[in-house]
């Protein structure tokens, strides 16, 4: 099989790239996943990686030359001696057609159906806030004994989180995705413990990086695949893309891309189920960044006056964008701030889903009882930049390998083994059933109609 790699369409305002340095010579191979090529765009300077394993071939485009996004740039073969064309080779964009080989016409009828969270155990309360995940002291609940059968579905929640982001990015670096990201592999423990903890009926807010909430929360991974490919058949319609997807029907309302803009929204859902005396309560998801802002207090006020539903969820994961959380605020944890008006703030290890779980679930409960709204912060880390046209490079040297060893999912991973729950085999069984349902979303997104122009009319609404 013969690979096309592409110069990456790197961000809404980058149109063209400059190849630096190649990092391997034609001939050698190349594993998935390992850095090809050094580039510089206007924005940055960073490295591409091969979206398939094989071997380099050819470079089409030498150092120093600047070539167009999503032109091909060098060939990649399966074999080190496979026959290729190099006139097969244009210096055309690439389409989804071309590079997926989906027939048109393919069967697109149907797309799974999420399955209901499972109610969640009652948690006793701790009575206790701001608890640092590195504290000696933790809180009582956290004692409270978890079924089986809910840690092997939060392992096959957190698994999925990541295999649909590296999928998502794989995707991308073929050219096969439209648009940008914002990824989200490192925080899949706090998605999968808060969304854990929540039942049928629950609703969730998110953010430009809503991706995990989303597979946390039990959406359709064809669904979530069809609406980043910006097709019909999307959760959204195609219309929201990747940093507005949701399905309010699944328990998640559409994501917004605005920071801090899912607070308010979680306050005023709250606010709707208090009003009509629903058992349900709203988890609003947000980045450390959004602390900051004005929203964020206005709506966490309202909240407490009224004794809203609500968890306010802050993933923690130490950078709005590009600056450190350290650089802008005074305390040492962001759920300190909850004192001010006269709620729990609890700051738990974002990376150990079985603790966040626990806090969410005493915090849930406390809001089903009329207890009023929690400000969780959540410690974590997100192993990609911003977006995909960052580097990262403002992160201290080591940082994000301190960092990758705390890896959730590879030491919830050991931590089941050691308990039994999982083996080898049912590990391997798990991957392998995910990824198949992964290779049907994309052949079922790609192979989806694209929304036509008098869908722009449709989803309207006006007073």
């Amino acid at each position: 099989m013969t690979h096309r790699i592409i110069m990456p369409d790197l961000g809404q305002t980058t149109a063209e790239g400059k190849i630096l340095r190649w990092l391997k010579q034609p001939g050698e191979k190349v594993g998935k996943g390992e850095s090809l090529v050094e580039i510089e765009t206007d924005k940055a300077v960073m490295e591409v990686e091969a979206y398939a394993e094989g071997y380099l071939r050819e470079w089409l485009v030498n150092p120093g030359q600047t070539v167009s996004a999503l032109e091909p740039i060098a060939i990649m073969t399966t074999q080190p001696d496979a026959p290729f064309s190099r006139t097969d080779v244009d210096r055309s964009p690439l389409t989804t057609m071309e590079v997926s080989g989906v027939a048109a016409g393919s069967d697109t009828s149907s797309i799974k159906k999420r399955s209901s969270p499972s109610s969640s155990p009652q948690i006793e309360s701790a009575g206790k806030t701001n608890i640092a995940f590195d504290s000696p002291a933790e809180p009582a609940y956290t004692e409270a004994s978890i079924p089986r059968e809910l840690k092997l579905k939060m392992y096959e929640r957190m698994v999925a989180c990541r295999a649909f982001e590296d999928r998502v990015y794989y995707l991308f670096l073929e050219g096969r995705l439209p648009g940008t990201v914002h990824q989200s592999q490192g925080q899949e423990a706090s998605a999968v413990g808060v969304c854990s903890a929540l039942v049928e009926g629950d609703m969730i807010t998110s953010t430009h990086r809503p991706h995990s909430h989303a597979v946390a929360r039990g959406l359709s991974l064809s669904s979530l695949m069809a609406e980043l490919f910006a097709k019909q058949t999307g959760c959204c319609g195609g219309k929201g893309g990747s940093m507005h997807l949701g399905d309010a029907e699944a328990g998640m309302l559409p994501a917004i891309a605005i920071v801090g803009g899912g607070i308010p929204l979680a306050a005023g859902y709250a606010l709707a189920m208090q009003y009509l005396k629903k058992p349900n309560i709203t988890a609003g998801f947000f980045g450390d960044g959004a602390t900051n802002i004005g929203t964020f207090h206005e709506a966490i006020n309202m909240a407490a006056v009224w004794d809203l539903p609500v968890i306010f969820v802050c993933e923690n994961n130490k950078y709005g964008a590009s600056t450190s959380v350290h650089k802008v605020m005074k305390i040492k944890n962001i759920s300190e701030r909850a004192a001010a008006y006269g709620i729990p703030g609890l700051t738990v290890d974002g990376n150990d889903v079985e603790k966040v779980y626990r806090a969410a679930t005493h915090a849930a409960e406390r809001a089903r009882r009329g207890g009023g709204p929690t400000l969780l912060e959540l410690e974590t880390y997100r192993f990609a930049g911003h977006s995909r046209s960052d580097p990262g490079h403002y992160r201290p040297h080591g940082e994000l390998d301190d960092w990758k060893r705390r890896d959730p999912i590879s030491h919830y991973e050991q931590a089941l083994r050691h308990e039994g729950v999982l083996t080898e085999e049912s590990i391997a069984q798990v991957k392998s059933s995910i990824e198949r349902d992964l290779d049907e979303a994309v052949r079922f997104a790609e192979s989806s109609p694209a929304p036509q122009p008098e869908d722009a009319l449709t989803d309207v609404y006006a007073d």
